[in-house]
């Protein structure tokens, strides 16, 4: 089971994230302030940590610089602000600020709060940072010869994780192939939750460039002003929150891939700084004047349609073709629902092995109900899915009713962030046996502020 170290000093935010974390299946481990934050790395060892930027003492940002330090790896998620404290941004900085000087200091993401997305957003980076970092750290790349009909063999690691059998797939595995051991540019299309960055690690650790970097970025996660300089790097004082030099994704990725996902968000100005290093084979930092020859490889992804762009001016058509030199094409998960068995077999096998659980397989009621959803949201949504059933399973077999209601097309209600924070408030109290100003201290507000917060969720205190 994966483990995540929450870090903040706040005791009502430390309970909010200590809920939803464990919601996601995830062991929790808990510490309010630096020191406590990097005994508690070195006890419980985490898969990913949850990490406030305003904390007593050390700030978030030193924290962070010295778990890249003990752990390059190990995925940082940054926070900033609170709900119960009221606190803003440390050091005078906007927000943008500190987003520079968090990733530039190697965080995984940076979320802000207070926001109605906030638990949200918190859910889907944790759940990419410890997805990838699983990834990493059991990839393989060895050889071995597919079958005639293209499909991987069992003992076939070049489409490692790619799990399918169908015509569509197969396709997929003959087109992969044919670039494998080339260098040519590949762009890479199909819906969200297809799988696009699986074929972009397959083309990278199966080519002459697998011993140096897969660098990857995801162009429609990060705001214009950050990705030039994702992108590209920047010198030291080039603009406000540069504290230092910077080496871009093209630099870190010389001589290995550079995958770009989600291409098709890239801004217009943008585009043509990529086209110009597509051309020259060579950077310019931001706010540098040095030109920089690089040997990157390039593999690029979409859901977006690029040609409508194109026509639509929204995509630089120069772009396009340079991108587009060879285009694979992933079937959406309801294009190849023959593969819908095979893929959960391999979920629950994978899940129910991290959470030591003995499942035998799937009821047929509940193949029927995945067979028969039309999965908007792929591959991603099912193994989503069916993460959630193997948590919920009691017996040898998962049912129909251990599936999300998303699923099975039953409503249930949405728990929201004003739900949530009454059920913090709420333990608090029960854990203070009732003490109002127990609780309050415990969660490090005064008194007359939890009384006001319970007032606004309707909970009844004594006197």
């Amino acid at each position: 089971m994966a483990k995540v170290l929450v870090v903040d000093d706040e005791p009502a935010i430390l309970t909010l994230l200590e809920y939803q974390v464990g919601k996601l299946g995830y062991q929790v481990a808990k510490a309010r302030d630096g020191d406590e934050a990097l005994d508690a790395w070195r006890r419980e060892q985490p898969d990913a940590v949850l990490l406030d930027v305003n904390l007593p003492g050390k700030d978030g940002i030193a924290v962070l610089e010295q778990f890249k330090k003990l752990d390059p790896t190990l995925p940082v998620i940054l926070m900033t602000a609170v709900y119960l404290g009221g606190r803003g941004v440390s050091d005078g900085m906007n927000s943008v600020q500190m987003a520079v000087r968090a990733m530039s200091k190697g965080a995984y993401d940076y979320i802000l709060k207070p926001s109605d997305e906030f638990l949200d957003k918190v859910r889907l980076s944790l759940l990419n940072a410890i997805r990838e970092r699983a990834e990493q750290a059991a990839r393989q790349a060895v050889p071995a010869p597919a079958t005639e009909s293209g499909a991987p063999t069992g003992g076939d690691r070049r489409f490692a994780n790619i799990i399918g059998d169908s015509p569509a797939m197969r396709e997929v595995y003959r087109a992969t192939e044919k670039v494998l051991d080339t260098t040519a540019t590949v762009l890479v299309l199909g819906e969200s939750g297809t799988g696009k960055e699986l074929i972009a690690r397959a083309l990278h650790y199966n080519s002459k460039r697998s011993r140096r970097d897969l660098v990857v970025l995801n162009c429609a996660a990060i705001t214009e002003t950050l990705l030039e300089s994702e992108l590209f790097g920047h010198e030291k004082g080039s603009f406000t929150g540069a504290v230092g030099r910077k080496l871009g994704k093209f630099e870190q990725a010389d001589g290995g891939t550079i995958f770009l996902d989600e291409i098709g968000d890239m801004p217009l100005t943008t585009q043509a700084k990529v086209l110009r290093v597509l051309q020259e084979r060579e950077v310019v930092r931001v706010g540098g004047s040095e030109r920089i020859t690089v040997d990157v490889r390039v593999i690029a992804a979409t859901h977006r349609d690029l040609e409508a762009m194109v026509r639509a001016g929204r995509f630089r058509e120069d772009l396009y073709y340079r991108l587009s030199v060879y285009p694979i094409h992933l079937p959406a998960l309801r294009q190849r629902t023959i593969d819908i068995p095979l893929l959960a077999a391999h979920f629950v096998s994978r899940f129910a092995s991290a959470e030591s659980k003995r499942l035998e397989g799937i009821a047929d009621d509940a193949l029927d109900t995945l067979l028969a959803h039309p999965w908007p949201g792929n591959v991603r949504e099912l193994e989503n899915a069916l993460l959630r059933a193997v948590i919920m399973a009691d017996g040898p077999l998962i049912q129909r009713a251990d599936l999300p209601p998303t699923v099975t097309g039953e409503s249930r209600p949405t728990q929201t962030l004003a739900a949530v924070e009454a059920m913090a408030i709420r333990r608090m109290i029960e854990a203070a046996g009732g003490d109002v100003a127990a609780a309050a201290e415990r969660l490090g507000i005064a008194e007359a502020e939890l009384r006001a917060k319970a007032g606004e969720h309707g909970i009844e205190l004594g006197s």
